[in-house]
């Protein structure tokens, strides 16, 4: 607090300019802009569930709304679904990214969907009434999908599910590295199947532990392989992952999922949020778990790079 001058009419104006500066403070929850760029408000907690991919988000977002000169909280890794979204709903968290699907199923025991923008507009109306606010959904996907061996796919020129598919109908025979939880999913395989009105005869499924597709592949003991579709092997075993073209998958968008007081009191927030969320497509993830997972670089740094590389951080 500044000194109070103790001359006349100085005292006077100095008393009378603390008291409107005191006032303006406490008479809104709305957020203004300080000289240097530094944003007045409340401070936003930004958290994120434990593994790399969501590291990575709740990083970036975090990194990204601090160099915009937000007040930001860290609170990424704070726990799985049952523990983060209470949070997000108690008000512990400002923010998390979630994934659509895992709303649709998990939170509102509703059927998978298929479709991105229709996933998106249910949980984005389902969750308006609790208070919570879906921004729009980034590119990246993070669901299931079908890879092949490079030699594979330049062999049959496969680029889409449809590809391989017609290929089982015309009596080709290629080997499918599957999991069983997948198979006996009403989901997973027969959703599969009836999207692209096909069969998969059986002896052409190889089925493994969840986690050693890709061994599987690289020792050459199957052709194509049911995978996550952010996973870094993806890149380093330099599969070619075919393009899901029937939706057969359900969708798992990623979106920064906000409490509603919380941009309310940002009015340039969602903007802000929207270009970070434009720039994370499936490839790009996949990338950056890699570049932790693989190349064991450290979240933060990962965050950061690739933020000034996208002119998003100074």
């Amino acid at each position: 607090m500044k000194k109070i001058l103790t001359k006349g009419l100085i005292a006077a104006l100095s008393l009378t300019l603390l008291v409107v500066s005191v006032a303006g403070c406490g008479t809104s929850n709305s957020a203004s802009t300080a000289a240097g760029g530094a944003k007045k408000g409340p401070t936003i907690k930004i958290g994120s569930k434990t593994f790399t991919e969501q590291l990575l988000l709740g990083t970036l977002l975090y990194d990204y709304l601090q160099g915009l000169g937000y007040p930001v909280e860290n609170k990424t890794g704070l726990g799985e679904a049952a523990v983060i979204r209470p949070a997000l709903t108690s008000g512990q968290i400002d923010v998390y990214w979630e994934y659509t699907n895992t709303c649709v199923t998990d939170f509102m025991k509703h059927d998978p969907v298929f479709d991105a923008k229709q996933a998106y507009d249910l949980v984005k109306d389902w969750d308006a009434k609790n208070g919570l606010v879906w921004l729009p959904y980034a590119p990246l996907n993070d669901t299931y999908g079908v890879v092949v061996r490079p030699d594979v796919a330049q062999k049959y020129n496969l680029k889409t599910i449809s590809d391989w598919t017609n290929l089982i109908k015309s009596g080709t025979h290629l080997k499918f590295v599957s999991f069983t939880e997948w198979d006996e999913r009403e989901d997973g395989l027969p959703r599969f199947e009836t999207a692209y009105n096909t069969k998969i005869p059986k002896d052409d499924v190889v089925e493994v532990a969840m986690g050693l597709n890709y061994d599987a592949l690289a020792n050459k003991k199957g052709d194509l392989a049911l995978v996550f579709t952010t996973e870094p092997r993806i890149v380093t075993d330099k599969l070619v992952l075919l393009k899901d073209d029937k939706n057969a998958f359900a969708v798992y968008n990623a979106s920064p999922v906000f409490r509603k007081q919380t941009l309310d009191a940002y009015p340039d927030l969602a903007n802000d949020v929207n270009k970070l969320s434009a720039v994370l497509d499936t490839d790009t993830i996949t990338d950056l778990n890699k570049q932790v997972d693989v190349d064991k670089k450290g979240v933060e740094d990962v965050s950061k790079t690739f933020l000034k590389s996208k002119g998003l951080l100074k």
